[in-house]
């Protein structure tokens, strides 16, 4: 199970998904100043930006842990190659769902807290955890390979016999 490099790649994609589940992954400053900061399952504003209360970003939380899951569901089916090349694709998918849904969120923030000091320049800094979805999303490409790879050399196999 641990010998093939796939069951590394899901396992790397698990500890990445898991650092930037309980990471801050952004926050936004004004003349220098840290005024809104955000995480996967809250958003906290500070100082005159704090009138504005929003909804968490919990759909960013519930991608994660989907990922994770299906991530450690694709670690133990290692025998069944096929559904766990589903599953990393699934898994893939939601990876690319919470890239999108990160992007929005940064940008509905901006444009609300925008609205609370229209005078004052805003601007908006990712946290270095933030790169791990999109790390996540190469190493799951890569584990898709090494299944495709697997399947490949198995079905060889059964050819000779």
């Amino acid at each position: 199970m641990i010998q093939r490099i796939q069951t590394v790649y899901l396992l790397l994609v698990v500890i990445l998904s898991f650092v930037c589940l309980v990471s801050q992954i952004g926050y936004y400053t004004s003349n220098d100043e840290t005024v809104a900061s955000f995480s996967n399952f809250a958003f906290s504003s500070f100082g005159a930006y704090s009138a504005y209360s929003s909804v968490g970003p919990y759909a960013l939380g519930v991608l994660l842990i989907i990922v994770i899951l299906l991530s450690l569901l694709s670690i133990m089916l290692f025998r069944k190659r096929m559904r766990q090349l589903r599953l990393v694709i699934i898994s893939n998918i939601m990876l690319f769902g919470y890239i999108a849904t990160y992007i929005l969120f940064a940008y509905f923030y901006n444009e609300n807290l925008q609205l609370v000091q229209p005078s004052a320049p805003l601007s908006f800094h990712i946290r270095f955890a933030t790169l791990f979805p999109v790390l996540c999303f190469i190493l799951n490409g890569l584990a898709i390979h090494g299944i495709r790879k697997d399947e490949a050399l198995v079905r060889s196999l059964d050819r000779l016999r």
